[in-house]
C-alpha cells in the first residue's frame, strides 16, 4: 500500500476490501450486496439483512489506519421496510462458542489481522445472523 495515501484513502480501501471478500463469502448463502454496507437476500417472502458499521470515525475522518466493525442483522417479512431498520442481534453483544468476542478489527495499512477479521466476520454470521433469521421464520 502507498503510505503516501491519506487516513482517510488508507481506511476506505482497507472496509472496500473487507466488504468485497465478505460479499464472496456470503454470495454461497444467497446474499448480495447492497449500497456499501448492506448484504441482502430474498428467500419465501423474507428479506435477510446483514449490516456493517465502521467505527472510529470523528466527523467522518477516520483516527487511525483501523477498521473496526459491528456487524448488525435484521430479517422482515416479505419485503424491506425503507429505510431499514435493524431489529436482530449486533456483534457487540454477541460471544463465540467459546465465550470470546468476535476480532472485527484490523490495520488497513499493514494489513495485521486482516485474515482474522474476516473469518470472524463470516463466524459471526454463520453462528448468530443465520440462526436468528431463521427463529424469526418460525415465530411469523
Amino acid at each position: 500500500m502507498d503510505t503516501s495515501l491519506s487516513t482517510t484513502q488508507i481506511v476506505r480501501h482497507g472496509f472496500n476490501r473487507v466488504c468485497s471478500a465478505f460479499t464472496k463469502q456470503m454470495k454461497q448463502h444467497g446474499f448480495s450486496r447492497h449500497k456499501t454496507r448492506f448484504w441482502i437476500r430474498f428467500s419465501d417472502g423474507w428479506a435477510d439483512v446483514i449490516h456493517f458499521h465502521r467505527y472510529g470515525v470523528s466527523y467522518g475522518v477516520p483516527l487511525d489506519n483501523s477498521v473496526s466493525i459491528r456487524v448488525h442483522f435484521a430479517c422482515h417479512p416479505v419485503e424491506l421496510p425503507s429505510p431499514i431498520y435493524l431489529n436482530g442481534p449486533s456483534s457487540n453483544e454477541l460471544k463465540d462458542s467459546g465465550g470470546d468476542a468476535y476480532h472485527l478489527t484490523f490495520d488497513a495499512l499493514s494489513w495485521d489481522t486482516y485474515d482474522r477479521c474476516l473469518e470472524d466476520l463470516v463466524r459471526v454470521t454463520h453462528e448468530h445472523g443465520f440462526p436468528w433469521c431463521a427463529s424469526q421464520r418460525i415465530r411469523a
